[in-house]
């Protein structure tokens, strides 16, 4: 009898043992997905330093002083490539000087040659340097007038 009872229980277990496994699985795979998803989030491309760039059309926004800022790229930047800069700053702001730094690997200060085009408008260009990292993460610094900290601008090439 308890032989039978065991037996009965054995194969209710085996028959739902499949069912188990994929909710097991499933768990496991949405929790990992959430828990990538959010460390995404924080460290964002450049490990949690704001005002990183997506590109949608070679174009992004940033924020210099919670104020909206556009960057519009000729092309996606790639290195040993010339590409055109067009910004749009808060009006009554005017840019110093702008150079764009390796953030991952030392790369030195690549000038960004500006020109005011006036109302906030400016435009210039820049070419990367080629490094040996598969994915390389960039930071423009634009020194603002009268600003005691820069604003930046994080992009990634890869």
């Amino acid at each position: 009898m308890l032989n039978s009872d065991n037996n009965k229980r054995s194969k209710i277990l085996h028959s739902q043992l499949p069912l188990v496994a994929i909710i097991v699985v499933a768990v496991c795979v949405y929790l990992a997905h959430k828990f990538q998803s959010t460390a995404f989030k924080e460290t964002s491309v450049v490990n949690g330093i704001g005002n990183s760039c997506n590109f949608v059309n070679e174009t992004c926004e940033f924020l210099i002083d919670g104020k909206i800022a556009i960057a519009t790229f000729s092309t996606a930047p790639i290195p040993e490539e010339s590409v055109t800069l067009k910004l749009f700053i808060p009006q009554n702001q005017s840019i110093e000087s702008a150079w764009i730094e390796g953030v991952n690997m030392y790369m030195g200060k690549i000038p960004v040659l500006l020109n005011d085009n006036g109302e906030g408008k400016w435009s210039g260009w820049f070419m990367l340097g080629s490094c040996s990292e598969p994915v390389m993460k960039w930071q423009l610094r634009l020194n603002i007038e009268g600003k005691e900290s820069p604003s930046y601008l994080y992009f990634v090439t890869q």
